[in-house]
């Protein structure tokens, strides 16, 4: 299940050692998430999940 929040999230792929940033914006892609190769998904297999959404950088 998608979350039905806005933010950068960790994704985490059976099979794949490194979690990858992925971002969800709901006013761009319902029920996606987007990586930053242009790669959309819209489902979650089993033992996959998303962590997020992260925190922002603090101003300097």
């Amino acid at each position: 299940m998608m979350p039905e929040i806005d933010g950068l999230f960790w994704y985490f792929e059976n099979g794949v050692s490194e979690p990858r940033p992925v971002l969800l914006n709901q006013a761009r892609w319902v029920r996606k998430f987007k990586s930053f190769n242009g790669a959309e998904q819209s489902w979650l297999r089993d033992g996959e999940y998303l962590v997020g959404p992260q925190p922002t950088s603090a101003a300097q």
